[in-house]
């Protein structure tokens, strides 16, 4: 008989020869113990049977562990000031801008001349102080006559009691004045003793810190509630995160936190110092307050953008060794034993740490643990 070996022939003659079940070939020639050769199978296949993976020793099959894990907290946010270290400049009066001495990015002392705001209606409010003061001055020395002839049964006691009132009176409107006029910037050691009055006042800086804007200019009419310029004080710059609310709960007070800038790769350390428990329903993160411990570095600005991973608290977490999970793209795929089946499941909601991997599929039942390498085109 003569047989002709066509493409068909050898198929068939391969398979004679040995067997290749599910990706893995079993051998028939040589030792009676069948040796393991490990052969990729496809991704496009979604099962293979336990008895076929099991006669790989690189495979492992059990239930899920726990292992006791740092939690990371990747997240995002920004350098900040606190409202108190943000300050905005104003004139306790209105009038017209005289004087500027600095302009953005200068650095200013507690106490330095910022700008010279002039309005002559101040003389008026002075003048009205100063006669103020000599009415009261005079009711003072009345009252005074009119008690000691109240004394003397020289008086009546309406003229007593009326006495009382104006001085009184005149107190409450000196008082009233001079505070006006203190609150504005007014000398008024120098009004009272040498008559010198004022048709513009200063305004000085109430904290350290660098020119951040200049709002007005020269000659300009302002009234108080127009803002002069904003002084920053980088003595407390700090870093406020946005944490997600799945990573809420790992977050303590004095976790440390590393984070990096968008211009350059130097990484910087902080610490969380407050934190928000109230979840931003729009953005599902809590804001987290940290303070910085290189605030002074030049390239530490406000409202520079930031990197940063929070070293969260250790837990014990269900999970998978990391060789006992596939990354494909963004998705994170293992092997899960389903009847006498081991299938491809994607994870949920996966999260690694180091050489472990949790998830929020349910961990009951059999899973691969080990070589899943093999199972997923590994050679």
């Amino acid at each position: 008989m003569k047989y002709s070996f066509n493409h068909k022939n050898i198929i068939f003659a391969a398979l004679l020869g040995g067997l290749f079940v599910g990706g893995l070939f079993f051998s028939s020639c040589g030792s009676s113990e069948p040796t393991v050769d490990v052969q990729p199978h496809s991704s496009t296949s979604n099962a293979l049977t336990v008895n076929e993976i099991a006669k790989n020793n690189k495979v492992k099959i059990a239930n899920l562990a726990k292992k006791n894990v740092q939690h990371e907290i990747d997240c995002t946010g920004m350098v900040d000031l606190p409202p108190t270290e943000l300050v905005f400049v104003h004139s306790r009066t209105s009038g017209f801008v005289k004087k500027l001495k600095y302009i953005p990015g200068d650095y200013v002392k507690k106490g330095s001349l910022l700008a010279t705001i002039e309005n002559p209606k101040l003389i008026e409010e002075q003048r009205m102080w100063m006669e103020a003061k000599a009415e009261l001055d005079y009711a003072k020395i009345d009252f005074e006559r009119v008690r000691q002839l109240k004394e003397s049964n020289a008086t009546s006691e309406k003229k007593y009691q009326e006495a009382l009132a104006r001085k009184n009176k005149l107190e409450a409107t000196y008082s009233g004045l001079k505070s006006e006029l203190v609150a504005l910037g007014i000398n008024i050691s120098r009004l009272e003793q040498e008559g010198v009055f004022q048709s513009s006042i200063s305004v000085f800086a109430s904290t350290s810190g660098y020119v951040h804007s200049v709002d007005v200019n020269l000659g300009q009419m302002i009234q108080p509630e127009n803002k002069l310029m904003e002084i920053a004080n980088k003595e407390h710059m700090h870093l406020e995160l946005n944490v997600l609310s799945k990573d809420a709960p790992f977050v303590q007070k004095g976790q440390k936190v590393q984070f990096v800038l968008p211009s350059g790769d130097k990484v910087y350390e902080a610490e969380v110092v407050k934190i928000n428990p109230l979840i931003d329903p729009e953005t599902n993160t809590m804001n987290v307050h940290c303070h910085i411990e290189e605030h002074k570095d030049p390239a530490i600005k406000p409202g520079v953008f930031a990197n940063a991973k929070i070293n969260g608290a250790a837990s014990s977490q269900t999970g998978l060794p990391a060789d006992a999970v596939i990354k494909q793209g963004d998705l994170y795929f293992a092997f899960r034993v389903v009847g006498d089946e081991v299938k491809k499941e994607l994870l949920k909601n996966p999260s690694v740490h180091s050489d472990w991997v949790t998830f929020s599929n349910s961990p009951e039942g059999q899973w691969v643990v080990a070589g899943a390498y093999y199972l997923d085109g590994g050679e």
